[in-house]
Parts: C-alpha cells; structure tokens; sequence
C-alpha cells in the first residue's frame, strides 16, 4: 500500500484542471488480450488511457477507486496585460495554473451496471480579473480560488459486451455541493465559471468503446456531454469532451507484478459560451486539441499508478482568453 500512495507525496505542495468552465485545458481502461475480455477485469487493470473512458464495467460486488490529479499551466498574462487587455476589450480574466483533485468510486452492481460518485477538491493560482473603468484606465482585482467541487454521481450500463469488444453508456447528475463563494481581492465574488463549484445542477451523458485489437493492444473512444443549467441569472457554458487512446501493454502474464503499458491519446474539449441574465459572453469558450502520452505500471493486484503529460496542439477560443501550454495528470487506481 504504501508503494501506491507514495507518488502522492507532491500534493503537499502548493500550486493552484480547471474549474467547470476552465478557459481552455477539464477512466482507464484494460488491455487484455481478445480470449480473455470476458473475464471482465474492468477499467483501470493494466492499460488504456488517462482521458477517454473504457467501455468496461466492473465485474458484480467489485469496486474500485481512482485518486486522480491534474496540473494545468496556462499562458497567463501579467497585471499590466491583463488591464491593457481590458481597456481594449472591456474586461479580461487570467489564470496562471491550476491542480485539481479527485476521488472517483466505482461499484459493479452487476456485470454490465456500474455506479459511480466522484468529488474533488480545486486550487486556482493567480487569478486577474480586470475591467475598463471608463476612463480610459482599467482597475484589476486578483484571486487564488480553491475549495470542494461538485459531486457528481453516475450510473454505466454495457450495451455490448462482445468477444473483442465492449460498448458502455453513461450517464450523470451534478449536485451543487461545492465551494461557489470564493472573492477576489476586492471584495467582489467570481463569477460561477471561475468558482471550484458552479452552483448548479448539470447532466452528464456519454458512450464509451474499447476494442481488443491484437494481445497487447487495446484502442479506446469515447465521448461526454455535460448540460449545464441557470442558477442565478449565470450559466456556465455547455461542455463536450472526446477523444481516442491506443495502449500498448509491454508485460506479460497477468499474474506479474508491475505490469508496464505505455499509450498515446488525441482528445479534444469544447467550452459552450458562458451567458449572464440571457447574454453570451463573447469572450468565453471555445475548442482545445490535446495530444498525449504516458505510462502505466500495474504495480500488483491492488493497485496501479499511471502518469499522462498532454500538450495543447490547437486552440480555438472566443473572443480574448489565455490559452492552455500543457497539462499533466498522474492516477492512482486502487481495485480491492
């Protein structure tokens, strides 16, 4: 046990994915080989991805927990940029990082049903918030925002479950548990997409696919929209995410301890626009390509550790926002 907990020794450090609408930046499959998906070892085993989900369910009466956490580095703007950006444009946010944590619980209630919960606690550092005063100055405010996020609960069912392949639905609730009343340095609230939790109920539906493609090849796809709702007069923007993962697993024998995979992931993340009383804010979301890679060591049969650095190939952003540099998100399955 301690083996697993010990790549969690840097979250002591402070540092501050995203929030619910991150300004562009915010699952693990098996690779088992075609004879033997019927065994059903379900997600987080040996290989897969870090980002696209797996069309597997854990078998009846397994569980599994997933301790996750996300660094993000953004091409943040200093004090004087911002404010030279909002005299230009009216107003302009920046965020320099962000690290977000979460714990995800998984339970097989049987074969092809899965239900889930997921909690996470946010860290934002160095938040700029700046508005045009109309005098032709800016006035600016800062903020590193942290707190407990929303929870999510959900519920997977195998559509297909097939000699090489297997099929999930997904779908799921947000409920506004988090922290939504974090302020800047004057005094003012952020806004909701800004904030660790949004306040709002939101809906999530997905459809996940995984195919066996040789013995030590697994290819994953999958795809989630997250429908958002009003609370307050403010809607966070709608949320799409999709992407497609190809492991390959370098250890044989499924009794080996530390079983090795290395896989490679295209995923890419829509941001709906964000609207205040019925208005769109033009500055606010957009389209991020990522590609990346990683490693996974299934350390025994307790646990396994991956660790998955991505970078930001294309942007595609509303209006003026900073950008994402890179990401990177190291994973700690626990599957009792």
């Amino acid at each position: 046990m301690l083996t697993c907990v010990l790549p969690w020794a840097f979250l002591l450090l402070p540092a501050g994915p995203a929030p619910a609408s991150e300004p562009l930046a915010p699952s693990a499959p098996s690779s088992l080989p075609p004879a033997l998906p019927l065994l059903n070892h379900g997600p987080g085993t040996s290989g897969g991805g870090s980002s696209v989900l797996s069309g597997e369910t854990l078998r009846a009466g397994r569980f599994e927990l997933d301790l996750r956490t996300e660094l993000v580095e953004f091409d943040a703007a200093s004090v004087e940029e911002a404010e030279a950006k909002a005299i230009e444009h009216g107003e302009f946010d920046s965020l320099e990082r962000s690290l977000l944590t979460t714990l995800s619980f998984a339970y097989g209630l049987t074969d092809d049903w899965e239900l889930g919960a997921e909690l996470g606690y946010y860290s934002g550092h160095d938040f700029i918030d700046a508005e045009e005063d109309g005098l032709g100055g800016a006035e600016s405010a800062t903020a590193d925002p942290e707190g407990l996020t929303d929870l999510w609960l959900r519920a997977r069912w195998r559509a297909l479950r097939g000699a090489d392949s297997h099929l999930a639905l997904q779908g799921g609730v947000k409920l506004p548990t988090g922290t939504d009343d974090e302020e800047l340095s004057n005094g003012e609230e952020l806004e909701p997409s800004s904030q660790p939790g949004t306040g709002s109920v939101d809906w999530q539906l997905g459809l996940a696919y995984t195919r066996y493609l040789a013995p030590h090849v697994t290819l994953d796809a999958s795809g989630v929209y997250v429908l958002r709702t009003e609370h307050d007069g403010f809607e966070v923007g709608d949320r799409a995410d999709a992407g497609v993962a190809l492991a390959y697993r370098l250890t044989d024998g499924a009794q080996a301890s530390h079983r090795w995979s290395v896989f490679g992931e295209l995923t890419g993340v829509w941001l709906g626009k964000d609207e205040e009383d019925g208005e769109a804010n033009d500055d606010s979301g957009g389209t991020t390509i990522y590609l990346g890679a990683g490693a996974r060591d299934r350390i025994n049969e307790l646990c396994a550790v991956s660790l998955a650095p991505a970078v930001a190939v294309l942007q595609d952003v509303n209006g003026e926002q900073v950008e994402t540099d890179w990401k990177v998100a190291l994973t700690l399955t626990l599957t009792p």
